[in-house]
């Protein structure tokens, strides 16, 4: 397999249940990524430049969890595992995309093994999700727009000067504060599965509030459903100034 491949419009890149060890780095264009709920395929994200896919390939030897389709003209970088090996010692710097996603799947996996939380459940649905600001500093970090959330897990946490190097900080959202910081580095992920849109605390120090109710700090539990189909999510403790409201929209077939 070559190191850098091109896809044109409607090509498939991956395809659910089979097998492949190998993971990619969208350089440019755009691909979308489906899965098989009962009958039919249904749009669950769609990724763009520097998004990850395919990651897992590396690390285990299961069927693909998902079918990836180019939407655009498309330029990946094909990462295998003996390529993987080869960067590690030559040029790390290119795997900092893959070792940022596998991290966060895991954090994911040991949050739903703390709570006991099996895997699996219903089947995939397709959401409309719109992140917007309540409060002045939540509608500065999104640029004073609305932001429709097409990629799953979106990742929230403190902006620094190191997102680009940190393997340990990852986030689509970068919000800016100053000292004292209620904002923590990794915050939270707003995440669409189990048949559901999720708020999920990343492990940070004060907290996240959804709808009222406190998940993460000291509550022992990281995750809140999203059941309205207007939330609002608080990034910190209750005097935190990063009010946002989630707006969500099961999309019919």
């Amino acid at each position: 397999m070559k190191d850098i491949e091109a896809f044109g419009p409607g090509e498939i890149v991956l395809q659910e249940g089979t097998k492949g060890t190998s993971a990619f780095i969208v350089m440019s264009g755009a691909v979308e990524v489906l899965k098989r709920s009962g009958d039919r395929e249904i749009v669950v994200a769609t990724l763009g430049e520097g998004q990850v896919f395919g990651e897992m390939g590396l690390i285990e030897d299961r069927p693909r969890s998902a079918t990836v389709k180019a939407m655009t003209e498309l330029k990946l970088r094909v990462i295998s595992r003996e390529g993987f090996n080869t960067l590690l010692q030559r040029k790390p710097s290119v795997l900092i995309p893959i070792i940022k996603s596998l991290f966060e799947r895991l954090r994911q996996a040991s949050d739903l093994l703390a709570e006991g939380i099996a895997g699996g459940g219903p089947q995939e649905q397709a959401f409309d999700v719109l992140l917007e600001g309540q409060t002045a500093e939540a509608r500065q970090a999104l640029g004073d727009c609305k932001r429709t959330l097409t990629q799953f897990p979106f990742l929230i946490g403190r902006d620094s000067k190191n997102t680009e190097t940190d393997v340990f900080y990852n986030n689509d959202l970068f919000l800016r504060e100053k000292e004292p910081y209620r904002v923590s580095r990794n915050h939270l992920a707003i995440h669409n599965e189990r048949g559901a849109i999720w708020v999920i605390d990343r492990g940070s120090a004060f907290g996240t509030i959804v709808n009222g109710k406190e998940i993460g700090h000291k509550t022992g539990v990281t995750r809140a459903r999203l059941d309205k189909p207007e939330n609002q999510v608080i990034i910190g403790p209750a005097t935190s100034k990063f009010i946002f409201l989630i707006k969500v929209r099961q999309r019919r077939a």
